[in-house]
């Protein structure tokens, strides 16, 4: 899917988080933001509006020959929203697989094997690896609070439900890398400075398992990860301590950020 197959389209954006602003954003910056009607929701939220347009419940929205619902949400809640649409609407699409490229362009590098400590020098004291890492260790039995600190760090930036959807997800993906292995396409999405765009989940099982490269698809950007992502998407310790985190929980994912990137180190 490019920027072709949305014009001529009145686009309702299915998903009024951190995606779908993203999203619709990213369609503003290439001159078609003004295609878009609405953003849509299962049920009802307190906003009235997001990005200067209401938010309305996606089955008091009706749907025209020309109408296209972009599903703008992460995999984790991926499969309830398509149930829903599905039965309202077949004019729908998932729009988070095409985001970067719609963003930035095609990759210029693609499949690309990039050193694991190149990718790991940019994270300096940013815990995002640390938290994903505590998950990993309790879900094989090696900690308590993972999973805790996992949900409260995804509250920052979503609702305390999608919070749990994506904890769930992650927990799959841990299951299927343990019985499979590392699967080459599980891509790391990078910019220009080898910083991370997407897949800070599939770095943390790779740091986890040891290994020294990752396969990659690095965009025509250097664009920084939080002009990128929004306000906050590094996890510094200030961030987490705003937000509930104390001194001890810190020290404790300090401690697993320590353990496992000394391994790199050497």
């Amino acid at each position: 899917m490019d920027l072709d197959d949305f014009h001529g389209k009145e686009i309702v954006i299915y998903g009024a988080g951190h995606v779908g602003r993203k999203f619709f954003r990213t369609l503003q910056a290439h001159g078609i933001g003004d295609q878009v009607c609405c953003f849509a929701v299962t049920k009802p939220v307190k906003e009235e509006c997001a990005e200067g347009l209401p938010i309305r419940c996606i089955d008091e929205i009706p749907v025209h020959k020309e109408t296209l619902v972009c599903l703008a949400v992460h995999e984790a809640l991926r499969e309830e929203m398509e149930y829903y649409i599905s039965r309202i609407t077949k004019q729908y699409v998932w729009i988070y697989p095409y985001l970067y490229n719609l963003m930035f362009g095609q990759p210029e590098r693609v499949n690309e094997n990039i050193e694991i400590p190149v990718i790991l020098q940019n994270y300096g004291e940013d815990m995002r690896l640390a938290i994903r890492l505590a998950v990993i260790e309790q879900k094989f039995g090696k900690n308590l609070f993972g999973f805790e600190y996992y949900k409260k760090a995804q509250k920052i930036h979503c609702a305390e439900y999608t919070a749990g959807q994506r904890l769930g997800k992650f927990c799959r993906l841990i299951e299927d890398w343990e019985k499979e292995g590392y699967q080459k396409e599980h891509l790391l999405f990078l910019n220009q400075n080898y910083e991370m765009i997407d897949g800070n989940h599939r770095l943390s099982l790779a740091v986890y398992h040891k290994q020294k490269t990752i396969w990659c698809n690095i965009y025509p950007t250097k664009i920084p990860v939080e002009e990128i992502h929004g306000q906050g998407p590094k996890m510094s310790e200030g961030i987490l301590i705003r937000h509930g985190f104390t001194q001890d929980d810190i020290q404790k994912l300090k401690k697993i950020q320590e353990r496992y990137l000394s391994f790199y180190e050497t």
